[in-house]
């Protein structure tokens, strides 16, 4: 989201000279990359607070966006960056709407994201709300790896992605997450029973578990770049909520997405097949440990684990049959759909959109000849 934000605001600042402060340098780098502006990426732990005074600007970025008031150079700002300056004033005037939850952030998440809601924004928007700059859309040009659908024996062949991973910097030793849906195994099975000559890629980390009917495993295989590449050419992504759907938005593929404890109306993308839990959701928060364990107490996530297999397949089964047809040499796939829904199908493809990176990311801005900060965590 970091990444989109900085791009809107370039868009009505002009040009910037930017720096990223992360502990996740080498992602950092590949996505803010996609920005039209020169970026330089440091290690966050390092030069961070040492070199943060040092700035025209510095903000940090996360599920909010906040300057840094008391090292900000507010008469050069004005002087010289008087859109930035513009920027930087309404992130102040917000503040206080929100002051609570940057204090005891993360804990007040859940909170926040109830106040983004409210006031008619999603975690997509809410950055740019708060900056009162427009939002520019999902799609991000992300660099991937040209050779990666040869490397994997995907080239010229149609496929969907599978991903039932979760982002382990949360808690490392922590086994599973209650984001995770166990049975994307029965949902692939019933999705090969229909389309048997459909190709499915298992796609993600090692907090994946490999789902045996897929046709693909490429669980840890694959550089960020590959990933990219391997996610930009999936004809859907059937995920649970997690970065890949973020990444596969940046590439307007569309995901089918199986939500949990976090809130549909704040992460959702609104092209997406998205599936709210059919009970309890959006305890995201409400303790230290939600993410690990069931804030209820249930030996598994109710919200999660009362999701059916069936109805996961008949959410997605619409959008699979249309290219299907066509790939498999089918004379039309018009009768496949309902008529409200044949124009959403031109050229084989999604509509759709979203972007990744589930860890803490810095950011400083730089103005030429003077420089900015931005701190910022990605998310």
């Amino acid at each position: 989201m970091a990444a989109r934000f900085l791009r809107d605001v370039l868009a009505v600042t002009g040009p910037l000279a930017i720096d990223i402060y992360s502990p996740k340098r080498e992602v950092s780098a590949w996505i803010f990359r996609s920005l039209a502006a020169p970026v330089r990426c440091f290690d966050e732990k390092v030069l961070w607070e040492r070199l943060r005074p040092s700035y025209v600007a510095s903000f940090y970025v996360t599920q909010f966006a906040m300057v840094h008031a008391e090292t900000a150079d507010w008469a050069f700002l004005s002087d010289h960056a008087p859109k930035l300056f513009e920027v930087c004033t309404k992130l102040e005037e917000f503040r206080p709407s929100i002051e609570e939850c940057i204090q005891h952030h993360p804990r007040l998440d859940g909170h926040l994201g109830r106040i983004a809601t409210f006031m008619g924004f999603s975690r997509r928007t809410f950055l740019q709300g708060m900056a009162n700059i427009p939002y520019r859309g999902d799609v991000l040009p992300l660099e991937i790896d040209p050779g990666a659908l040869e490397k994997f024996g995907l080239a010229d062949r149609p496929y969907v992605t599978v991903h039932n991973g979760f982002d382990a910097e949360f808690d490392k030793a922590a086994p599973t997450s209650t984001k995770v849906y166990a049975q994307f195994e029965d949902v692939i099975v019933r999705l090969k029973r229909l389309f048997p000559d459909i190709c499915v890629v298992q796609i993600g980390t090692v907090t994946s578990k490999p789902i045996g009917s897929a046709d693909v495993n490429l669980i840890g295989a694959t550089t960020i770049r590959e990933l990219a590449a391997i996610v930009k050419h999936s004809r859907l992504n059937i995920d649970n909520e997690s970065g890949i759907v973020h990444l596969a938005s940046c590439f307007d593929v569309r995901s089918c997405v199986v939500f949990g404890p976090t809130s549909v109306d704040y992460y959702a993308y609104p092209q997406n097949i998205n599936l709210r839990p059919p009970v309890c959701g959006e305890c995201w928060w409400v303790n230290e440990t939600w993410m690990n364990r069931c804030a209820k107490g249930h030996e598994q996530a109710l919200c999660m684990s009362q999701r059916s297999p069936e109805s996961v397949f008949a959410a997605l089964k619409e959008e699979v049959s249309a290219w299907y047809a066509v790939e498999s040499g089918g004379e039309s796939f018009d009768a496949l759909l309902p008529n409200d829904r044949r124009e959403r199908i031109p050229a084989l493809g999604f509509t759709a959109g979203r972007e990744i990176v589930d860890n803490a990311v810095r950011i400083l801005m730089g103005l030429m000849p003077a420089w900015l900060t931005i701190s910022q965590l990605v998310a």
